[in-house]
């Protein structure tokens, strides 16, 4: 402790560790902070463009197995795939979106409106049941009021058995129930009837029976906000809808 009238010193080796800290923290700090800035930059990234992830949850046998591709040629079979979703996009009329949103592969996103198609296919060697659902995994603002989610879903695509291909260009449009009006489904201009979320967390869930080996289903998700609906207000401005679809193997059939 320095003393009224002592001069404070310091040895060679407090100096030596003084100077050393001098020329070690400051850089040590910058790169700290320069990491949290780009863990920000990225989740702020993320939460701005968003995206569609479509995954499998398979069976350990490998007798019942689940892939995934955005080609029914299957060239390039994966466990999961990722499609960036549309940035800032504004509310469209439904009656606007393309005839063709079913007959183009992988992501092919409008302006306003996200749109993906992909196959599933039957790699395991035995016939299953599988079950799909497109749950909500987030939703800002109460954005989901408005949203709308077509689904074109041919379970039996290719029939591997007969080698037979069915084009199926029908589909079902999907909403939130409409707002107090006692579960009652949406109804859009030219008298498009929405069928309701199944549930608060859930667009859409189904079970497809006797899917054979070699045996592909083809899915197109559609999301857009619709314009014509009473709740499509400002308050919904800066909201976020994000959606993924679980695949998963549920044994024999």
């Amino acid at each position: 402790t320095k003393q009224p009238g002592s001069v404070l010193t310091r040895s060679a080796e407090e100096v030596k560790r003084y100077r050393l800290y001098k020329k070690i923290v400051p850089p040590v700090l910058g790169l700290i902070t320069l990491v949290l800035i780009i863990v920000y930059i990225i989740s702020i990234l993320f939460t701005k463009y968003g995206s569609f992830t479509v995954k499998i949850n398979n069976l350990t046998d490998r007798k019942y197995y689940l892939t995934l591709c955005e080609s029914d040629k299957f060239l390039n079979p994966v466990s999961y795939l990722n499609s960036k979703a549309v940035k800032d996009v504004t509310n469209i009329d439904g009656n606007s979106l393309p005839a063709d949103l079913n007959d183009v592969d992988g992501e092919h996103n409008g302006e306003n409106y996200v749109a993906y198609t992909f196959y599933l296919k039957n790699t395991g060697s035995l016939e299953f049941t599988y079950n799909y659902q497109l749950v909500i995994s987030r939703m800002t603002s109460g954005l989901d009021s408005a949203v709308r989610v077509r689904i074109y879903y041919t379970p039996f695509f290719y029939t591997a058995e007969t080698g037979e291909h069915i084009y199926d260009g029908s589909y079902t449009d999907y909403a939130k129930a409409k707002t107090g009006g006692n579960g009652e489904p949406e109804i859009d201009p030219e008298n498009r009837v929405m069928t309701n979320f199944v549930g608060a967390g859930t667009v859409a869930e189904g079970t497809v029976n006797g899917f054979k080996p070699g045996d592909i289903s083809k899915i197109t998700v559609v999301i857009w906000i619709e314009g014509n609906d009473p709740d499509c207000t400002d308050d919904l401005l800066g909201g976020e809808f994000k959606v993924d679809m679980v695949m998963e193997v549920a044994g024999a059939s």
